[in-house]
């Protein structure tokens, strides 16, 4: 039996613990050990608890529609290598898969076209190499939501690759976090739970007709003006993305009425538009533009109030100061919903073609006193000085962040996704809470093959470098 499977490392069953509903015992347990099949029907995994000797062995199998489910969760006193052989048992290699339960549909496959045409997005990522992690790592994000509804997996295989690729992200990123994920209704994409909190989320992203395609395509740059930069067309781009939602008035669906509801929010506006849009968002909710002044003890960040956006649209700034939208508790946004994140998680995670290197350069946010500039770095993904930036190494969440709103009836509670940074007033200040010492701003994750496996790469469409 021993045969059959092959050692599972943390990484890996990371993703494939994505599948299990929260809370578990994940959020009170740490990975010690544990074992996968070869053919990838099962996992096995010892979970190490807060005493000594506390122990559980959990193991997760595949359904007909090759979901991972929970079929084994329960203590055990045996040593690992000891309980080895009981978890290969009860893995049950070789069995049929898992039946799905009466009464839920069969989800279709992700690379099924059933004679659709795919997108140039959807054709990246399945046609090249350089995109097998990712690859891999999407279809288990995938296999890990609740419910898609049906329209989710011809969105992704042709022009709303981006919209589905944000919900995927958000999955990921709540999930991790222990946060208990359902998807129990048509609208809102989400109702999240951790503990006693909850909120209901609905994702929306910024995008300009046609279809942008991530890595084929140079990277739009940045309004050479900060003021354009923070108050111009990035910031009227969300304004409109985010009033077109809310006109939709959520608050008065019956099963979100007396509960905080949030837009989650992603810029795929233009090539590269996530790298550097960020800083217009802040600026469009709470009115105020940030800029640094020179005086006599040196440099400063100070906030100047808004009450416009710059151009001709008339866009008024400062949505979370209008007492209308009191019923939006928050905005959640990220720029790392790209396929460099799922890339990146993917080869961390082990899915690593022979002679592929990734090296991830770009700016962390210094949170020394007084700081104004970002600090550089430029790092292998697979080296420890990579690892070292956050506790446990690359996370979904360390890109998540939250703002809330000031003025907001029913706020979302910072401990309902802890992971994320989270920005708010205080004493009529904007600062933010964060559990990273260092966050990216913005990134750009640079793909390079071994010499020798360069002539099996020219076959693939090349895509050398990837941003966010």
């Amino acid at each position: 039996m021993l045969e059959l499977i092959r050692p599972l490392s943390e990484r890996e069953f990371g993703i494939y613990a994505l599948s299990i509903d929260s809370p578990s015992v994940l959020d009170l347990c740490d990975f010690e050990t544990g074992w996968i099949s070869r053919d990838g029907s099962c996992v096995g995994v010892i979970l190490r608890g807060p005493a000594l000797l506390d122990r559980r062995a959990l193991v997760l199998r595949r359904q007909i529609d090759a979901r991972f489910v929970v079929t084994q969760d329960r203590v055990t006193s045996r040593e690992p290598k000891a309980a080895a052989a009981e978890i290969a048992i009860a893995m049950r290699v070789g069995d049929p898969p898992e039946a799905i339960k009466p009464g839920v549909r069969r989800r279709p496959l992700l690379l099924d076209l059933r004679g659709r045409t795919p997108g140039e997005h959807f054709k990246l990522l399945t046609s090249t190499l350089n995109h097998r992690p990712a690859l891999l790592a999407l279809g288990e994000v995938y296999l890990a939501m609740p419910a898609p509804d049906a329209n989710f997996v011809p969105d992704f295989q042709t022009a709303n690759f981006d919209s589905r690729l944000w919900e995927l992200y958000l999955l990921a990123a709540f999930r991790e976090q222990g946060v208990k994920v359902a998807q129990e209704t048509a609208s809102p994409d989400f109702k999240i739970e951790r503990d006693s909190h909850v909120c209901h989320v609905e994702a929306v992203t910024a995008n300009t007709p046609g279809e942008r395609v991530q890595g084929l395509t140079m990277p739009q740059q940045a309004p050479a003006d900060l003021k354009e930069r923070l108050l111009g067309a990035p910031a009227a781009r969300f304004a409109k993305t985010l009033r077109s939602k809310l006109q939709r008035e959520y608050q008065h669906l019956p099963h979100v009425t007396g509960e905080p509801f949030a837009l989650a929010l992603a810029d795929f506006h233009a090539p590269g538009s996530m790298v550097w849009s960020r800083e217009a968002l802040p600026t469009y909710l709470y009115g105020i533009l940030a800029q640094v002044e020179e005086r006599p003890s040196g440099r400063v960040a100070v906030g100047t109030p808004v009450e416009q956006l710059s151009g001709d649209s008339g866009i008024p700034a400062g949505l979370f100061r209008d007492p209308a939208m009191a019923w939006l508790s928050a905005v959640i946004f990220s720029n790392a919903a790209t396929l460099a994140k799922f890339n990146r998680m993917g080869f961390l995670a082990g899915w690593r073609p022979p002679g592929l290197s990734m090296r991830r350069q770009g700016v962390l946010f210094d949170r020394t006193p007084g700081a104004l500039v970002p600090m550089q770095f430029d790092l292998d993904i697979l080296s420890d000085e990579y690892a070292a930036l956050w506790p446990h190494g690359e996370a979904w969440c360390v890109e998540l962040e939250v703002y809330h709103n000031p003025l907001a009836t029913r706020p979302m509670a910072f401990d309902l996704i802890p992971g994320a940074t989270h920005w708010f007033e205080l004493n009529g200040e904007l600062v933010c809470s964060t559990v990273w010492e260092h966050q990216v701003l913005s990134s750009i994750t640079n793909l390079a093959w071994s010499k020798d496996l360069m002539e099996a790469q020219r076959s693939a469409r090349p895509s050398a470098t990837e941003n966010e």
